[in-house]
Protein backbone atom coordinates (compact mmCIF):
# COMPACT_ATOMS: atom_id res chain seq x y z
CA UNK A 1 0.00 0.00 0.00
CA UNK A 2 1.32 3.51 -1.21
CA UNK A 3 2.02 5.33 2.14
CA UNK A 4 1.62 9.46 2.37
CA UNK A 5 4.05 11.52 4.95
CA UNK A 6 1.50 14.59 5.96
CA UNK A 7 3.66 17.45 7.55
CA UNK A 8 2.54 20.82 9.04
CA UNK A 9 3.33 23.12 11.75
CA UNK A 10 0.09 24.62 11.53
CA UNK A 11 -2.33 21.91 12.75
CA UNK A 12 -5.29 23.79 13.36
CA UNK A 13 -8.45 25.53 11.40
CA UNK A 14 -8.62 25.13 7.79
CA UNK A 15 -5.29 23.17 7.46
CA UNK A 16 -6.37 20.51 10.02
CA UNK A 17 -9.71 20.17 8.05
CA UNK A 18 -8.20 19.85 4.85
CA UNK A 19 -5.34 16.88 6.02
CA UNK A 20 -8.13 15.10 8.20
CA UNK A 21 -10.70 15.55 5.04
CA UNK A 22 -7.44 14.21 2.70
CA UNK A 23 -6.82 11.17 4.64
CA UNK A 24 -10.89 9.92 5.03
CA UNK A 25 -11.19 10.43 1.43
CA UNK A 26 -8.49 8.60 0.03
CA UNK A 27 -8.22 4.96 2.15
CA UNK A 28 -6.50 3.43 -0.34
CA UNK A 29 -3.75 4.73 0.66
CA UNK A 30 -1.92 4.77 4.10
CA UNK A 31 -1.49 8.11 6.15
CA UNK A 32 1.48 9.24 8.50
CA UNK A 33 1.19 12.46 10.23
CA UNK A 34 4.42 14.51 11.15
CA UNK A 35 2.56 18.12 12.70
CA UNK A 36 2.58 20.73 15.51
CA UNK A 37 0.37 23.62 15.55
CA UNK A 38 3.48 26.18 16.75
CA UNK A 39 2.12 28.94 15.15
CA UNK A 40 -1.26 29.27 16.82
CA UNK A 41 -2.54 29.51 20.50
CA UNK A 42 -5.93 27.91 19.37
CA UNK A 43 -6.64 24.57 20.71
CA UNK A 44 -5.48 21.70 19.08
CA UNK A 45 -6.97 19.92 16.40
CA UNK A 46 -8.90 16.71 16.63
CA UNK A 47 -7.36 13.90 14.32
CA UNK A 48 -9.63 11.93 12.47
CA UNK A 49 -9.90 8.32 14.57
CA UNK A 50 -8.06 6.08 13.40
CA UNK A 51 -7.31 7.28 9.92
CA UNK A 52 -3.27 7.86 10.63
CA UNK A 53 -1.53 4.70 10.97
CA UNK A 54 1.28 7.03 13.15
CA UNK A 55 0.74 10.41 14.60
CA UNK A 56 4.25 11.82 15.60
CA UNK A 57 4.90 15.60 17.08
CA UNK A 58 7.28 18.04 14.48
CA UNK A 59 9.82 19.78 16.05
CA UNK A 60 8.91 23.65 16.43
CA UNK A 61 13.13 23.82 15.50
CA UNK A 62 13.60 24.42 11.26
CA UNK A 63 16.83 22.31 11.67
CA UNK A 64 14.91 19.43 13.63
CA UNK A 65 12.08 19.75 12.10
CA UNK A 66 14.02 18.70 8.93
CA UNK A 67 15.73 16.24 10.33
CA UNK A 68 12.41 14.99 11.47
CA UNK A 69 10.91 14.37 8.07
CA UNK A 70 13.98 12.78 7.14
CA UNK A 71 13.68 10.09 9.72
CA UNK A 72 10.11 9.83 9.86
CA UNK A 73 10.12 9.37 5.80
CA UNK A 74 12.68 6.44 6.32
CA UNK A 75 10.94 5.08 9.44
CA UNK A 76 7.46 4.77 7.98
CA UNK A 77 8.76 3.64 4.17
CA UNK A 78 7.10 6.51 3.00
CA UNK A 79 6.52 6.67 -0.59
CA UNK A 80 4.57 10.37 -0.96
CA UNK A 81 5.30 13.51 1.60
CA UNK A 82 2.65 15.83 1.52
CA UNK A 83 3.54 19.15 2.62
CA UNK A 84 0.64 21.46 4.27
CA UNK A 85 1.98 25.12 4.46
CA UNK A 86 4.45 26.99 3.71
CA UNK A 87 6.63 26.51 6.54
CA UNK A 88 6.38 22.64 6.25
CA UNK A 89 6.77 22.74 2.31
CA UNK A 90 10.59 24.35 3.15
CA UNK A 91 11.15 21.71 5.58
CA UNK A 92 10.22 18.98 3.14
CA UNK A 93 11.74 20.72 0.34
CA UNK A 94 14.88 21.13 2.37
CA UNK A 95 14.80 17.49 3.29
CA UNK A 96 14.47 16.12 -0.15
CA UNK A 97 17.58 18.19 -0.96
CA UNK A 98 19.48 16.42 1.25
CA UNK A 99 17.98 13.33 0.05
CA UNK A 100 18.95 13.89 -3.28
CA UNK A 101 22.53 14.53 -2.42
CA UNK A 102 23.24 11.40 0.06
CA UNK A 103 24.17 8.83 -2.06
CA UNK A 104 22.00 5.04 -1.64
CA UNK A 105 19.38 7.55 -0.40
CA UNK A 106 15.26 7.54 -1.91
CA UNK A 107 14.56 11.26 -2.75
CA UNK A 108 10.77 10.82 -1.63
CA UNK A 109 8.59 12.73 -4.26
CA UNK A 110 7.36 16.21 -2.09
CA UNK A 111 3.40 17.31 -2.91
CA UNK A 112 2.93 20.58 -1.56
CA UNK A 113 -0.15 22.70 -0.58
CA UNK A 114 0.74 26.07 0.86
CA UNK A 115 -2.87 26.74 2.26
CA UNK A 116 -2.26 30.16 1.43
CA UNK A 117 1.30 31.65 0.32
CA UNK A 118 2.97 33.93 3.17
CA UNK A 119 4.00 36.25 -0.39
CA UNK A 120 0.45 37.17 -0.22
CA UNK A 121 0.36 38.71 3.51
CA UNK A 122 -0.59 41.96 3.59
CA UNK A 123 0.53 42.77 6.84
CA UNK A 124 4.05 42.51 6.31
CA UNK A 125 6.45 44.86 4.24
CA UNK A 126 7.15 44.70 0.55
CA UNK A 127 11.03 43.32 0.95
CA UNK A 128 9.50 40.79 3.09
CA UNK A 129 7.44 39.71 0.94
CA UNK A 130 9.72 39.53 -2.00
CA UNK A 131 11.73 37.66 0.44
CA UNK A 132 9.01 35.37 0.47
CA UNK A 133 8.24 34.79 -3.28
CA UNK A 134 12.09 34.35 -3.60
CA UNK A 135 11.98 31.39 -1.27
CA UNK A 136 9.34 29.86 -2.80
CA UNK A 137 10.43 30.24 -5.82
CA UNK A 138 14.43 28.99 -4.94
CA UNK A 139 12.32 25.65 -3.52
CA UNK A 140 10.19 25.16 -6.23
CA UNK A 141 12.45 22.94 -8.49
CA UNK A 142 12.18 20.52 -5.24
CA UNK A 143 8.45 20.25 -5.46
CA UNK A 144 7.28 17.40 -7.44
CA UNK A 145 3.70 18.51 -7.70
CA UNK A 146 1.83 21.48 -6.96
CA UNK A 147 -1.85 20.57 -4.92
CA UNK A 148 -3.03 24.05 -4.80
CA UNK A 149 -6.31 24.36 -2.87
CA UNK A 150 -8.40 26.53 -4.84
CA UNK A 151 -7.61 28.03 -8.53
CA UNK A 152 -5.51 31.10 -7.93
CA UNK A 153 -2.79 29.43 -5.31
CA UNK A 154 -2.66 27.69 -8.50
CA UNK A 155 -2.01 30.12 -10.65
CA UNK A 156 0.00 31.42 -8.09
CA UNK A 157 2.23 28.36 -8.28
CA UNK A 158 2.26 28.31 -12.04
CA UNK A 159 3.88 31.57 -11.76
CA UNK A 160 6.49 29.96 -9.88
CA UNK A 161 8.47 27.73 -12.08
CA UNK A 162 7.64 25.12 -14.24
CA UNK A 163 6.45 22.18 -12.12
CA UNK A 164 3.02 20.57 -12.83
CA UNK A 165 0.26 21.94 -10.32
CA UNK A 166 -3.03 19.75 -9.95
CA UNK A 167 -5.88 21.98 -7.96
CA UNK A 168 -7.67 19.85 -5.14
CA UNK A 169 -10.10 22.50 -4.20
CA UNK A 170 -11.03 22.57 -0.30
CA UNK A 171 -14.49 20.70 0.31
CA UNK A 172 -16.49 19.44 2.91
CA UNK A 173 -17.47 15.61 3.53
CA UNK A 174 -21.36 14.29 3.48
CA UNK A 175 -21.46 14.11 7.11
CA UNK A 176 -19.72 17.53 8.12
CA UNK A 177 -21.04 18.67 11.39
CA UNK A 178 -22.45 21.69 9.81
CA UNK A 179 -25.87 20.34 8.93
CA UNK A 180 -26.98 21.42 5.29
CA UNK A 181 -30.01 23.98 5.61
CA UNK A 182 -29.92 24.64 9.30
CA UNK A 183 -29.89 28.35 9.16
CA UNK A 184 -31.83 29.50 11.81
CA UNK A 185 -31.64 33.42 12.09
CA UNK A 186 -33.26 36.11 14.46
CA UNK A 187 -37.08 35.87 13.97
CA UNK A 188 -39.29 38.41 12.16
CA UNK A 189 -38.82 41.89 14.61
CA UNK A 190 -35.62 40.60 16.51
CA UNK A 191 -31.93 42.07 16.06
CA UNK A 192 -30.57 40.82 12.91
CA UNK A 193 -26.96 39.53 13.55
CA UNK A 194 -23.72 39.93 11.48
CA UNK A 195 -21.09 37.99 12.00
CA UNK A 196 -17.08 36.73 11.41
CA UNK A 197 -15.66 33.25 12.01
CA UNK A 198 -12.39 32.95 12.43
CA UNK A 199 -9.23 33.95 14.32
CA UNK A 200 -8.91 37.58 14.95
CA UNK A 201 -5.62 37.65 12.85
CA UNK A 202 -3.91 40.71 10.63
CA UNK A 203 -5.37 38.24 7.57
CA UNK A 204 -8.77 38.52 8.83
CA UNK A 205 -8.63 42.49 9.02
CA UNK A 206 -10.65 42.96 12.69
CA UNK A 207 -10.68 46.90 11.50
CA UNK A 208 -12.38 46.13 8.17
CA UNK A 209 -15.00 44.41 9.78
CA UNK A 210 -15.13 47.16 12.84
CA UNK A 211 -15.70 49.87 9.65
CA UNK A 212 -18.53 47.49 8.41
CA UNK A 213 -20.32 47.54 11.47
CA UNK A 214 -20.33 50.93 12.35
CA UNK A 215 -21.41 51.90 9.08
CA UNK A 216 -24.52 49.05 8.84
CA UNK A 217 -25.55 50.27 12.27
CA UNK A 218 -25.59 53.56 10.61
CA UNK A 219 -29.15 52.26 8.69
CA UNK A 220 -29.86 49.75 10.94
CA UNK A 221 -29.52 51.06 14.51
CA UNK A 222 -30.21 47.72 16.51
CA UNK A 223 -28.34 45.00 14.29
CA UNK A 224 -25.61 43.47 16.63
CA UNK A 225 -22.62 42.23 15.47
CA UNK A 226 -20.27 38.97 16.52
CA UNK A 227 -16.98 37.86 16.12
CA UNK A 228 -16.81 34.27 16.43
CA UNK A 229 -13.58 33.22 17.49
CA UNK A 230 -10.79 35.01 19.40
CA UNK A 231 -7.26 36.15 18.97
CA UNK A 232 -4.01 33.64 18.20
CA UNK A 233 -2.17 35.61 21.60
CA UNK A 234 -0.19 37.72 19.33
CA UNK A 235 -1.66 41.16 19.71
CA UNK A 236 -4.59 41.62 22.24
CA UNK A 237 -4.86 44.95 20.52
CA UNK A 238 -6.79 43.39 16.87
CA UNK A 239 -9.94 42.00 19.62
CA UNK A 240 -9.72 45.69 21.20
CA UNK A 241 -10.43 47.06 17.58
CA UNK A 242 -13.39 44.84 17.60
CA UNK A 243 -14.92 45.46 21.64
CA UNK A 244 -14.45 49.25 20.73
CA UNK A 245 -16.99 49.09 17.81
CA UNK A 246 -19.16 47.05 20.13
CA UNK A 247 -18.24 43.86 18.31
CA UNK A 248 -19.26 40.72 20.87
CA UNK A 249 -16.14 38.52 20.57
CA UNK A 250 -16.95 35.07 21.63
CA UNK A 251 -13.68 33.33 22.11
CA UNK A 252 -12.90 29.83 20.93
CA UNK A 253 -16.33 27.56 21.10
CA UNK A 254 -16.44 24.12 19.31
CA UNK A 255 -19.03 21.22 18.91
CA UNK A 256 -22.74 21.85 19.11
CA UNK A 257 -22.42 25.70 20.60
CA UNK A 258 -19.86 26.86 17.10
CA UNK A 259 -22.48 24.93 15.22
CA UNK A 260 -25.24 26.89 16.84
CA UNK A 261 -23.93 30.05 16.94
CA UNK A 262 -23.09 30.44 12.97
CA UNK A 263 -26.28 29.00 12.66
CA UNK A 264 -27.94 31.70 14.64
CA UNK A 265 -26.10 34.18 12.06
CA UNK A 266 -28.11 36.77 9.37
CA UNK A 267 -24.94 37.14 7.46
CA UNK A 268 -21.65 36.13 7.28
CA UNK A 269 -18.65 38.86 6.17
CA UNK A 270 -15.67 36.72 5.43
CA UNK A 271 -12.42 39.90 5.47
CA UNK A 272 -9.92 38.45 4.66
CA UNK A 273 -7.06 40.34 3.26
CA UNK A 274 -5.54 37.08 1.71
CA UNK A 275 -6.44 33.34 1.87
CA UNK A 276 -5.82 30.11 0.09
CA UNK A 277 -9.86 29.32 -0.29
CA UNK A 278 -11.32 29.02 3.74
CA UNK A 279 -13.45 26.33 4.99
CA UNK A 280 -15.23 29.15 6.81
CA UNK A 281 -16.74 29.93 2.90
CA UNK A 282 -18.08 26.24 2.66
CA UNK A 283 -19.26 25.60 5.59
CA UNK A 284 -21.27 28.91 5.60
CA UNK A 285 -22.89 27.82 1.96
CA UNK A 286 -23.68 24.19 3.90
CA UNK A 287 -25.57 25.88 6.75
CA UNK A 288 -27.21 28.39 3.82
CA UNK A 289 -26.17 31.67 5.65
CA UNK A 290 -26.04 34.25 3.58
CA UNK A 291 -22.33 35.32 3.02
CA UNK A 292 -20.43 38.06 1.43
CA UNK A 293 -16.36 37.94 1.06
CA UNK A 294 -13.53 40.24 0.31
CA UNK A 295 -12.88 40.55 -3.35
CA UNK A 296 -9.30 39.20 -3.12
CA UNK A 297 -8.09 37.27 -5.82
CA UNK A 298 -8.42 33.86 -3.47
CA UNK A 299 -11.93 34.37 -3.34
CA UNK A 300 -13.19 35.55 -7.13
CA UNK A 301 -14.72 31.92 -7.90
CA UNK A 302 -17.11 33.29 -5.62
CA UNK A 303 -20.22 35.20 -7.56
CA UNK A 304 -19.35 39.06 -8.41
CA UNK A 305 -22.85 39.72 -6.75
CA UNK A 306 -21.52 38.80 -2.90
CA UNK A 307 -17.88 40.10 -2.91
CA UNK A 308 -17.18 43.52 -1.48
CA UNK A 309 -13.89 46.09 -1.86
CA UNK A 310 -14.34 48.59 0.80
CA UNK A 311 -16.02 48.88 4.16
CA UNK A 312 -19.20 51.01 2.93
CA UNK A 313 -19.41 48.56 -0.53
CA UNK A 314 -19.95 45.94 2.45
CA UNK A 315 -22.21 47.57 4.40
CA UNK A 316 -24.64 48.16 1.18
CA UNK A 317 -25.09 44.46 0.60
CA UNK A 318 -24.81 43.95 4.22
CA UNK A 319 -27.98 46.17 4.46
CA UNK A 320 -30.04 44.92 1.64
CA UNK A 321 -29.51 41.45 2.19
CA UNK A 322 -30.83 42.20 6.21
CA UNK A 323 -33.87 44.16 5.09
CA UNK A 324 -34.33 41.13 2.61
CA UNK A 325 -33.75 38.47 4.94
CA UNK A 326 -32.04 36.16 1.94
CA UNK A 327 -29.12 35.55 0.24
CA UNK A 328 -29.80 37.35 -3.59
CA UNK A 329 -26.14 35.58 -5.27
CA UNK A 330 -25.93 32.75 -7.11
CA UNK A 331 -23.47 30.19 -5.89
CA UNK A 332 -23.97 26.69 -7.47
CA UNK A 333 -20.75 27.44 -10.05
CA UNK A 334 -18.88 27.44 -6.78
CA UNK A 335 -20.81 24.55 -5.20
CA UNK A 336 -19.86 22.55 -7.59
CA UNK A 337 -16.15 22.73 -8.17
CA UNK A 338 -15.65 21.97 -4.09
CA UNK A 339 -17.25 18.45 -4.20
CA UNK A 340 -15.57 15.80 -1.90
CA UNK A 341 -15.99 13.87 -5.42
CA UNK A 342 -13.78 16.65 -7.42
CA UNK A 343 -11.25 16.48 -3.96
CA UNK A 344 -10.40 12.82 -4.30
CA UNK A 345 -9.81 12.28 -7.94
CA UNK A 346 -7.82 15.38 -8.15
CA UNK A 347 -5.59 14.21 -5.09
CA UNK A 348 -4.85 10.83 -6.29
CA UNK A 349 -4.16 12.90 -9.69
CA UNK A 350 -1.36 14.64 -7.78
CA UNK A 351 -0.25 11.26 -5.57
CA UNK A 352 -0.29 9.60 -8.81
CA UNK A 353 1.63 12.09 -10.92
CA UNK A 354 4.26 12.43 -8.19
CA UNK A 355 4.99 8.62 -8.49
CA UNK A 356 5.08 8.56 -11.73
CA UNK A 357 7.37 11.79 -11.89
CA UNK A 358 9.52 10.27 -9.52
CA UNK A 359 10.12 6.95 -10.94
CA UNK A 360 10.71 8.53 -14.53
CA UNK A 361 13.58 10.17 -12.90
CA UNK A 362 15.13 7.28 -11.14
CA UNK A 363 15.36 5.14 -14.67
CA UNK A 364 17.17 8.38 -15.98
CA UNK A 365 14.14 9.16 -18.51
CA UNK A 366 12.23 12.41 -17.30
CA UNK A 367 11.67 15.52 -19.10
CA UNK A 368 10.60 19.01 -17.57
CA UNK A 369 7.18 19.15 -17.26
CA UNK A 370 5.45 22.24 -18.68
CA UNK A 371 2.75 24.35 -16.73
Amino acid sequence: MTTILHVTDCFDGGVATAVNQYVRLTPEYRHVLLANNSRSTAPTAGRTPGAFSADETLPGSPAAAVTAVRRAADAHRADVVHAHSSFAGAYTRVARSFDLVTPGRPARPVVYTPHSFAFERADIPAWKRGAFRAMERSLHPLTTVGASCAQWEGELMVGLGRTPVVVVPNALMDDHPAVPGSWSPPQDGAAPVVGVVSRVTPQRDPAFFAETARRIRRRIPDARFVWIGDGDGKDASLVDVLTDAGVEVTGWLSGEELRRQVAGLSLIVHTARWDGFPMAVLEARRIGVPLLVRDIPALRECPATARFDSPDDAAAKAVTILRERSDPSHWAGLDESHTPERQHAALTEAYSLALELTGRRRRGRTRQPSS
